[in-house]
This record gives structure tokens, C-alpha cells and sequence, in this order.
């Protein structure tokens, strides 16, 4: 898709610093793609939503309904300011299925951190997957 010129440049016509990105994206996918992978070989039946909005995935079985948010992080220091996005997206839904887990799962050197929204508190909790690839 191209970009206006005022999108790349700033009013003053100075290259605009870009925060995100190409690579942050595909980041995002691949971990996207490897948690539904895992998630499936769990037993779960799994949608990806392909929005911006939250959740990234849903995910379903006998025992639970999972609204999941999707994080990569480079460091893991940078939890934080996945978990705020996270709350962010839970506090703009409108309305929730009563038994609906929402959860956020971050990916950091290549191991899953699980985040559990519930009461307007986030705690850390156990993942559902295993670290075992597909």
C-alpha cells in the first residue's frame, strides 16, 4: 500500500522515525501461527481473528473458551508494554462471553509467558502449551 508523502515525512520534511514496523509484524505472525500450532496439538479448535483489535486468537475445547492476545518481545524487560496493550484491548471490548478466559501470551527467547486478565487484575499464569515446537 503506498503512503502519502506527509505519512513518511513529517510537515517540516524530515524523515519520520518509524516505531514497529515490517519486522515487528512478522515477528508477530510467526508467533501468532506457532501458538495456534501448539494450541491445536493441545486438543484446542483455534480462529485467528486477523484484526488489530484484541484478541489475536480464539480458541475452544470442552473444558474452556480462550480470548488470547499475542505478543513477541525481543527483551523480555519489554513485558510491560505488552501487558498494557493487552489491558488496553480488554478494556475496549464491549461485552465478553461469561466463561471467557482472556488471556496474553508473550513470547521471549523462544518460551511462552502466559497473562491472565480477571477482575480488572493481570496475573501470570501457567501456559496451556508446551515449549515443544511442532
Amino acid at each position: 500500500m503506498a503512503k502519502r508523502l506527509i505519512e513518511v515525512f513529517g510537515a517540516n520534511g524530515k524523515e519520520r522515525k518509524r516505531t514497529g514496523g515490517r519486522n515487528s509484524r512478522i515477528k508477530g505472525n510467526r508467533a501468532e501461527a506457532l501458538l495456534l500450532d501448539q494450541l491445536t496439538q493441545q486438543g484446542y479448535e483455534v480462529r485467528r481473528t486477523h484484526l488489530s483489535l484484541f484478541p489475536d486468537i480464539i480458541a475452544w475445547n470442552d473444558d474452556g473458551f480462550l480470548l488470547i492476545e499475542v505478543k513477541a518481545r525481543r527483551d523480555p524487560k519489554a513485558v510491560t508494554g505488552a501487558l498494557r496493550l493487552f489491558r488496553m484491548g480488554v478494556n475496549a471490548m464491549t461485552s465478553v462471553p461469561n466463561r471467557a478466559s482472556m488471556l496474553c501470551y508473550v513470547r521471549s527467547n523462544d518460551t511462552w509467558s502466559a497473562y491472565q486478565w480477571s477482575n480488572g487484575v493481570i496475573t501470570q499464569i501457567e501456559p496451556v502449551v508446551s515449549e515443544a515446537r511442532p
